[in-house]
């Protein structure tokens, strides 16, 4: 019996481990984007962006990037 964390099935190819692995650093990067150290520098209220406050245009875009890599993802599923 196997005790602790298990990120993958032992029966996942390396193909597969590493999309998970890339995902997640992307996923990281982009949440990461949303807080403090990078945030406030597109805190501001102009530009416009498609009518968006140029703050609220920017956690849309990473919300869209954050969307894309999830589809990027489960299309490399394999196939069960």
């Amino acid at each position: 019996m196997e005790r602790g964390l298990k990120l993958f099935p032992s029966n996942s190819s390396p193909r597969h481990r590493r999309r998970r692995i890339v995902f997640a650093a992307i996923f990281f990067a982009l949440s990461a984007a949303l807080i403090w150290p990078v945030y406030p520098l597109a805190s501001g209220i102009r530009p416009l962006i498609l009518g968006l406050p140029l703050s609220l245009a920017y956690i849309v875009g990473i919300l869209l990037l954050m969307f894309a890599a999830q589809i990027w993802l489960y299309r490399g599923e394999e196939p069960r």
